[in-house]
């Protein structure tokens, strides 16, 4: 494995683990059994090595969900899909984006936008674009956009409480607000 791959492998897991302000580049050093000065070669701030760690894993689930998205599947399967997808790649992945993405407060505002502007081309985009051709054409107050914003948040949300409720309850409850909202859309 090449240096900063090392890097970016081991950074995910620290961050994951102690989060973006419990986390040093000094511990990223020993983490990759490298120097400090070695690893600030590759990356010259904390800031940037979050910021391309986020962008990696939003990478990797933008490929699913633009797979996902080509499919011709209700909004529940759809949604059953999204969820089970989000809680193994939780079980997997030490650095949870939605969790992640919270913490950019902490950042520089134009690394901020530039995680907001991934988020939005990474995440949102293929959910919308599954909702555009899935859904008639949108109503006033349910935007595609919108509804594609909800969609990942209760992936967010399904992620993060993996180990305090059951896998099929999360589904469950993912599905049903996700027939709400298309009712809601269908109505609107």
């Amino acid at each position: 494995m090449n240096k900063k791959k090392n890097i970016l492998t081991e950074a995910k897991r620290l961050f994951g683990e102690y989060g973006y302000l419990g986390f040093t580049l000094k511990q990223l050093a020993v983490a990759c059994n490298m120097t400090a000065p070695a690893v600030y070669y590759f990356y010259s701030s904390k800031a940037d090595l979050f910021r391309d760690c986020l962008i990696s894993e939003m990478s990797i689930r933008n490929e699913y969900l633009s797979q996902l998205a080509e499919q011709p599947l209700s909004i529940s399967e759809f949604t059953r899909a999204l969820i089970s997808y989000s809680l193994e790649v939780c079980g997997a992945s030490h650095l949870r984006t939605g969790q992640a993405m919270e913490e950019i407060i902490h950042l520089e505002p134009a690394i901020q936008q530039d995680l907001r502007t991934a988020w939005s081309q990474l995440m949102i985009a293929p959910v919308e674009k599954f909702l555009a051709h899935t859904l008639p054409a949108e109503s006033p107050s349910l935007s595609h956009c919108l509804l594609a914003t909800f969609f990942i948040n209760i992936a967010t949300f399904a992620a993060a409480r993996v180990t305090q409720f059951d896998r099929e309850e999360l589904i469950a409850l993912a599905i049903a607000a996700a027939q709400g909202l298309e009712q809601a859309a269908l109505t609107s």
